[in-house]
C-alpha cells in the first residue's frame, strides 16, 4: 500500500531561507568603529629630521602636535619652512630676527583664529634640537620663542629605554 501524504504537507512549498545581510553588516560596522574608538596610538608623533640626534630624557610624559621649531645642526626649520641657516644666527644679541618675525607672525594667525573660530591659542611650541647644539644657541631659540609669545616651552627627546 503506498503512503498518502496529508493535506498539510501536500499544500507546503519549500521555501529557500537567505541569510540576512544587513543585520550582519550592521553588526561588523559597529565592531569597526568601537575598534576604531578604542585604538590609541602610541608611537611617534613628531618625526626629527635625518640629520638631528634628538638627546634622552628619563621623562614620562608623551608629547603633543604643537608648533615645532627645529635647531638641526645646519639650520632653524619652523614647521617644514626652513628659517635661517645657523651661520647667520647673531652673536651679539640673544634675539634671533628672522625666527622672531616668523613666529611672531604664527602667534598673531593663531590669535586672529581664536577670535574668528574659538580655537584655542595655546602659546606653546615644542624645541627640536640636536644633543650637540650649543647652549648658547639654545638658549637664544628658547628667548626669541619666549618674545614671540610662545611661552610654553618643550623640549622634544627622545624616551629613555
Amino acid at each position: 500500500m503506498a503512503f498518502i501524504p496529508s493535506r498539510r504537507k501536500k499544500h507546503l512549498f519549500i521555501r529557500r531561507e537567505d541569510l540576512n545581510l544587513t543585520s550582519m553588516m550592521d553588526m561588523m560596522t559597529i565592531i569597526l568603529l568601537f575598534l576604531l574608538k578604542t585604538y590609541s596610538t602610541t608611537g611617534q608623533i613628531m618625526t626629527p629630521s635625518e640629520d638631528m640626534k634628538l638627546p634622552y630624557s628619563l621623562s614620562k610624559e608623551q608629547p603633543r602636535k604643537e608648533l615645532e621649531v627645529a635647531v638641526t645642526r645646519h639650520d632653524i626649520i619652523v614647521g617644514d619652512e626652513v628659517v635661517m641657516r645657523l651661520d647667520e644666527v647673531p652673536t651679539d644679541q640673544n634675539l634671533i630676527p628672522a625666527l622672531y618675525a616668523k613666529l611672531r607672525k604664527l602667534a598673531d594667525m593663531a590669535k586672529e583664529d581664536e577670535i574668528r573660530f574659538g580655537k584655542p591659542f595655546t602659546h606653546e611650541v615644542i624645541i627640536e634640537a640636536d644633543e650637540n647644539t650649543p647652549f648658547q644657541l639654545l638658549v637664544k631659540v628658547l628667548y626669541t620663542c619666549g618674545q614671540s609669545e610662545f611661552n610654553k616651552l618643550r623640549l622634544l627627546t627622545y624616551q629613555e629605554k
